[in-house]
């Protein structure tokens, strides 16, 4: 069964249409191609009775489509009130594609995984629309003739999930000043930081954890500050012991946004901290950056050194940015989005038996990458504390796992696990478990639903445990049943939780990414998580707290 014909997908107007059939279902989606970052949305269903892809074609400022039902092709229209039957000739869908469709190696995608290609242009590029063991992933063709992902529409991640227990709570929002979520007396409670009163900080995302020198930071993204003129620039603040809640630590914003300094970095919308390590004295952060570049949502990954690294916070500093310096792309392939870890050199094969090492997983393309990892041994980050420009990725010493030992080529870098659609991702080493923790968000239409999934491994590269669902975004976040514990906006602007930071924002309900793990303790025979999340409406972070059994994790 295959959810995609050579002629399921048309381009027009700014937008592509696609047919994409799900057993006998064939539905009709929709991506705008204004901005990279446009998802695939469902408009509706054309038939419940299809019995392969669909053809579609343009009409005027309508659709034509054949479709195959019951031994026979069946046409259908669409306007402005949906999908009808229709007499539909073959010739007014127009020719069959022309050209070659892109080979699974040229997708560089595994030739028993690609079911089908449909192929059109967009804005003038060629794409494809492919259906990958029942995953659905869009590609384009960029200008050196390579073809790369550039969004998902569908992931069939059919592997068994564990969904029982409880789901995460939320314990405190981070960032703006008072709790989005009202209590039951009127009142809310005050936020972890306060940001908007101390430090100018009206609303942001993120939340990296990174330790250096004996002190604690949370790297923030897209940061929305009462001074305009400072758009969306980045933001970085201080975990205190103490906060304005009973048991809860505080955290201290720098009234001062981050700055990458050199590289010919761009600090625009989805220009983000990613994740950050201590080594020799030294903090260094990976970024991204170039959004937009080769029509990416993000452009591609840079390595920087901070310039201070004493790291003075001071929430009432208004002209002092926190100042990295550009050591070079990271990446602009696999690595765009990364999480870092410091182990001992012993415990990776092949990297001595003294110091450490710095072991890096990254995904690709924005929310259509199955993850890899990276490593950079004591000797590359030795020479790090000396570096001025690196260049790209290949300056660092960075080595590649490749499934089965290490490769100086990113292009050898396997898959870890897959289907997966990952963006944001953090992946620590957890003593009290015995595992490395990988955090992440569900992919589009993914069986296990809106989720924030944990998914563990007892060495940097597998094998990967099943997914466990830690949270039902939509269910828990967006709860009706109880509005007191509702953290995440769930309808329109009638919703007493949520915030107006931006107009895009304040339009529409929220939704939860990035989650980024906090710490992780053992209470008796239980592991407790804290995570750090972005709710999007509202634009803000909190923090949440899952406590699951360790046993089964080992």
């Amino acid at each position: 069964m295959t959810a995609v014909g050579p002629a399921s997908a048309v381009e027009r107007s700014g937008r592509v249409d696609a047919l994409v059939r799900n057993g006998s279902s064939l539905h009709h989606y929709r991506r705008l191609t204004d901005r990279p970052d446009r998802p695939w949305q469902r408009i509706g269903t054309v038939s419940e009775r299809a019995s392969g892809p669909g053809r579609l074609g343009r009409a005027g400022s309508g659709l034509l489509a054949l479709i195959p039902e019951d031994g026979r092709m069946v046409g259908y229209r669409f306007d402005q009130t949906g999908w009808q039957r229709a007499e539909v000739e073959a010739a007014q869908l127009g020719r069959l594609p022309g050209g070659m469709a892109p080979s699974a190696a040229e997708l560089g995608v595994g030739a028993r995984s690609l079911r089908a290609v449909a192929t059109y242009t967009a804005r003038g590029w060629p794409q494809a629309l492919t259906d990958e063991d029942g995953s659905v992933f869009s590609y384009h063709r960029r200008p050196d003739g390579r073809w790369e992902r550039n969004s998902c529409l569908r992931l069939a991640d059919d592997a068994p999930f564990v969904a029982d227990g409880p789901e995460s709570v939320k314990l405190a929002q981070v960032t703006g000043d008072l709790d989005a979520t009202p209590t039951p007396w009127g009142e809310r409670a005050p936020t972890l930081s306060r940001s908007l009163s101390t430090a100018g900080i009206r609303g942001t995302d993120l939340g990296v954890r990174v330790d250096h020198d004996g002190r604690t930071f949370l790297l923030f993204g897209d940061t929305h500050w009462t001074r305009p003129w400072l758009s969306t620039r980045d933001s970085i603040a201080e975990v205190t012991e103490a906060g304005p809640l009973p048991g809860l630590p505080g955290v201290r914003f720098h009234g001062s946004p981050l700055k990458l300094v050199g590289g010919g970095t761009t600090m625009r919308e989805y220009d983000v901290p990613l994740d950050g390590f201590s080594a020799g004295g030294n903090l260094y952060g990976f970024f991204t950056s170039n959004h937009g570049r080769r029509r990416r949502i993000m452009g591609r990954s840079v390595l920087a050194r901070a310039e201070d690294p004493a790291l003075p916070i001071d929430p009432a500093s208004r002209h002092r940015p926190v100042r990295f310096r550009v050591l070079g792309t990271f990446s602009d392939r696999h690595f765009i989005n990364v999480s870092t870890q410091l182990v001992p050199a012993a415990t990776v094969p092949g990297c001595g038996t003294v110091g450490e090492v710095l072991l890096i997983w990254g995904s690709g393309p924005y929310r259509a990458s199955e993850p890899r990892l990276a490593m950079l041994d004591g000797e590359a980050l030795a020479r790090l504390a000396e570096a001025g420009s690196a260049g790209d990725g290949s300056g660092f010493g960075v080595r590649y796992w490749t499934g089965s030992g290490w490769s100086q080529l990113e292009d050898d870098a396997a898959q870890l696990f897959g289907p997966a659609a990952l963006g944001e991702l953090s992946v620590r080493w957890v003593p009290a478990a015995g595992a490395y923790l990988m955090l992440a968000g569900a992919g589009p239409e993914d069986p296990i639903g809106p989720a924030i999934t944990l998914r563990t491994s007892p060495t940097p590269w597998g094998p990967w445990s099943r997914r466990r669902r830690l949270l039902d975004w939509v269910a828990t976040g967006m709860s009706h049943a109880d509005p007191f514990a509702r953290f995440i906006r769930a309808t329109g602007t009638d919703d007493p939780v949520g915030d107006r930071i931006f107009a895009a924002q304040a339009r529409v309900t929220g939704a939860a990414y990035a989650p980024y793990l906090f710490d992780a303790s053992a209470e008796g025979s239980d592991l407790v998580l804290r995570y750090t999340l972005s709710t999007w409406n509202p634009y803000q972070v909190v923090l949440m707290q899952h406590r699951l059994p360790i046993q089964p994790l080992i």
